[in-house]
This record gives structure tokens, C-alpha cells and sequence, in this order.
């Protein structure tokens, strides 16, 4: 690359995929009224994980994990609250989640333009230590996790999320039921992998419960580097979170979008033109800021880095996609 350059945003599709109909009767989001954003008192590093400098070089930033902060005022919570329960009959399940709702901006506008409020974003931004952008595949916008209706059957599985910068929020109110602890490892992946391969329990002194204190509060993370779950609900109720994703906006930096999960669980039609637009949106941001930043030279060998590069992406793409639904859904189990 000749320059730095951040890219600049995505519109979100014109058109929705076929049978995402539009909910017929929602709030309108108004960030004035719907947002209340505090910042997280804490927030812990990569390196305070475990990882060394050279893993946290391949990261857009070194952050790892906030403290709860407040993202939504009360009024939010319960629009928000009122559209997830109008989204519940749209619920899958895959091998890692037994119910929830992905895709759900293509028929919810409130979610879409909370998931994409420029003021979000900002916070989400500040708090990372560096510009994101929403993210690019809408599918990775507002995604929905709902109990399971069997009382103690966790939530989610002990993970690494499709994606590098994300947050977990509670749509419900976590105090009004028993168990559903959002929960995540003081330690690497790589230290995870390494127990469970040999059949050995996380160690329960790394086991980090924020106590939520109501609806509407959430915890950010760099979900590809932070081993994370829900835990289920130890008595009947109603427990929902919302996953926002966000994309790094220095384009020099390598995509992490892990099209070889999401084509697993979302319908392929859908994960592989939002992954082939993705793709395209990067490349052509590489080829912008590449072209803005012309200059007359004889580093013939630097030119032909770039090309190698943006043909690098090309290939890669071309290979996750012909490599479609060969892989398995990646988890470290309960």
C-alpha cells in the first residue's frame, strides 16, 4: 500500500433476500432518545489475556475486553425488547446455538439503524482504540441468541466469535431470571484448545460472570481473540442478547470474516453474496487509497507488491469460496 487510508463505509443493501419480509409494526429508532452510552470503567488487554506481542501484531488493536457499560436509556430497552420478541419466530439453530435470529436487520429497520448509529459506532470506536466501521455483512449486524426451551442447556458453547470487534448486550432484563451468565476467559484460545484437547475443565479461577445490572448494558470485545459463552437458564425464562459486529476501517489490515462458519449457519445464498460483496467493497477500498496516493516512482518491485497483495485477497476469496460447506462449526464445547 502507498499510504494508510481508512475505508470508507458500505451502504447497506437496496434489496432483501428472499423470504426476509419487513416486521409491519415497529418503533422508529431515534438515537436522541434510544441511546445512553457511558463508557466502560475497565478495560482489559489482549496482553492481560495471555497473548504475546507478536499474536497482538496481527490484531487491528491491542483491546481485548471492557467492563459492562450502558449502551441503550430505558426507552431503548424496551423498543429493542419489543422487536426481539417480534423476531422470535424467525429462530434457528445451529451446532453451536440452539436458538437464535441472524439476518434480522433485513426485516427489523429499528435493529438496522441502532446496529449502524454513527453515534454507536463512534463509542464502540473510542473504547476499541481505533475507527470501525458497521460491519459489512449484515448478517453480523444485530444478531439475536434466545434461550433454549430446555431449562439448563447453555446458550452458546465456549467460543472465538466470526469476527474480530464485537459487543454482547442483554435485551432482557438478566436479574429477572436464574442463570443465562454472559461469561468469558482470562487466557488465550490457543490455552483453551490446549485443555480441552486434553480433556482437562477451564481453569474456574479465569472464569470472568460480569454482573449485568439491567437491560440495555453490554460488554465489548475483540470476539476472535476472546474464548467466550452463555450459560443456560437454570429455571424457566426469557433470556435474549443482541451481537453487534464491527469491521476495522484501516484497510491495509487482513479480513477476518471466517466465511467457512458463517456459510454453516446462515442460508448459503445469503452468507455467499454478503461475503462476495465484502470482499469486493475491501479490494476496491485497497485499490481507492492505492490510487489516491499515486506518486511518480522506480520502485517497480513495490508496485508489484501491491498487485500480488490485491491479488492475494482475490485468490483467497475465490478459495474460501469454492471451499464452501467442507469445514465443521468450531467451538471448545460447554
Amino acid at each position: 500500500m502507498t499510504q494508510t487510508a481508512l475505508a470508507k463505509p458500505l451502504d447497506f443493501p437496496t434489496g432483501r433476500p428472499h423470504g426476509f419480509a419487513p416486521l409491519e409494526n415497529e418503533p422508529q429508532f431515534d438515537a436522541q432518545r434510544h441511546l445512553q452510552i457511558e463508557m466502560p470503567d475497565e478495560i482489559l488487554s489482549l496482553s492481560a489475556l495471555g497473548y504475546s506481542d507478536a499474536e497482538i501484531a496481527e490484531c487491528p488493536t491491542p483491546f481485548g475486553v471492557t467492563s459492562i457499560f450502558r449502551v441503550l436509556s430505558d426507552e431503548g430497552a424496551a423498543c429493542l425488547l419489543d422487536v426481539a420478541r417480534q423476531l422470535e419466530q424467525f429462530t434457528t439453530s445451529n451446532a453451536r446455538i440452539a436458538r437464535n435470529v441472524r439476518g434480522a436487520v433485513y426485516r427489523s429497520k429499528f435493529l438496522r439503524d441502532l446496529c449502524q448509529s454513527p453515534e454507536l459506532t463512534a463509542a464502540i470506536s473510542k473504547i476499541c482504540g481505533t475507527p470501525l466501521l458497521p460491519h459489512t455483512l449484515p448478517h453480523q449486524l444485530g444478531h439475536l441468541n434466545y434461550n433454549p426451551l430446555e431449562v439448563g442447556e447453555n446458550v452458546d458453547k465456549w467460543h472465538v466469535d466470526t469476527l474480530r470487534i464485537d459487543f454482547v448486550m442483554f435485551v432482557t432484563d438478566p436479574k429477572s431470571v436464574e442463570g443465562g451468565e454472559f461469561q468469558y476467559y482470562k487466557g488465550t484460545k490457543a490455552e483453551v484448545a490446549a485443555l480441552k484437547a486434553d480433556g482437562k475443565p477451564l481453569d474456574p479461577e479465569k472464569i470472568v460472570s460480569p454482573a449485568m445490572p439491567g437491560p440495555g448494558y453490554a460488554v465489548v470485545q475483540q470476539g476472535n481473540m476472546v474464548v467466550h459463552r452463555a450459560k443456560g437458564l437454570t429455571a424457566p425464562g426469557e433470556r435474549i442478547t443482541m451481537v453487534n459486529g464491527y469491521v476495522p476501517q484501516d484497510i491495509e489490515f487482513p479480513d477476518f470474516s471466517r466465511f467457512d462458519q458463517l456459510y454453516l449457519v446462515d442460508p448459503k445464498d445469503v452468507a455467499a453474496s454478503e461475503y462476495t460483496r465484502h470482499m469486493k467493497w475491501m479490494a476496491r477500498e485497497r485499490i481507492d487509497a492505492q490510487l489516491e496516493g499515486f506518486e511518480f516512482s522506480e520502485d517497480t518491485a513495490k508496485m508489484a507488491e501491491e498487485f500480488e497483495s490485491l491479488s492475494a485477497l482475490m485468490l483467497e476469496t475465490a478459495k474460501e469460496l469454492r471451499n464452501a460447506g467442507t469445514a465443521t462449526v468450531e467451538h471448545f464445547g460447554d
